[in-house]
């Protein structure tokens, strides 16, 4: 969560920031992924592991955030699909809906950065490549979440897991 401030802090200094707000991503990226890795091999879950579905939403706002700041995107697109995103969870009551939206979050990043500096965008794509090889067999039960819940904002129906 100290990175997301910390990539807050980086939105007025707009695309002179874009390395520093790279960085703080990746460092958000890696202390998400081993407080994951440690959760579920310790079979507990923390204080902070229950909050990790709201980082994990406001690391993707951020990034959205940052991505409009920079002119990619406009700050009516913004708030359309923040608006939706809020109400699509407050109506269902289920916060697995808003894994349905991190897809969309993720897909304008890779976008953004593409315009911006393809380095960093192939650095990404390693990157991301390499995380899915390592948890390919945790990428599955994600994926079929991801699908349950679409259907879940999409039709009404709940997911398996209920």
């Amino acid at each position: 969560m100290i990175f997301v401030f910390l990539m807050l802090s980086l939105i007025p200094e707009g695309e002179s920031s874009l390395d520093t707000f790279m960085i703080f991503v990746f460092g958000s990226w890696i202390t998400d992924i081993l407080d994951g890795f440690f959760a579920r091999k310790s079979k507990r879950l923390g204080y902070l592991g229950k909050w990790d579905g709201w980082v994990d939403s406001a690391f993707y706002v951020t990034t959205l955030l940052y991505s409009t700041s920079l002119g990619l995107y406009s700050f009516r697109l913004f708030f359309i699909i923040l608006v939706i995103n809020f109400l699509a969870v407050f109506l269902t009551k289920n916060l697995e809906v808003n894994q349905a939206f991190h897809f969309l979050y993720i897909l304008l990043g890779f976008r953004a950065l593409y315009i911006i500096d393809r380095g960093w965008f192939i650095r990404v794509l390693i990157w991301t490549l390499v995380v899915i090889v390592l948890k390919w067999s945790r990428l599955k039960e994600q994926i079929k979440i991801f699908i349950n819940s679409w259907k879940n904002l999409l039709f009404g129906k709940k997911s398996p897991s209920h």
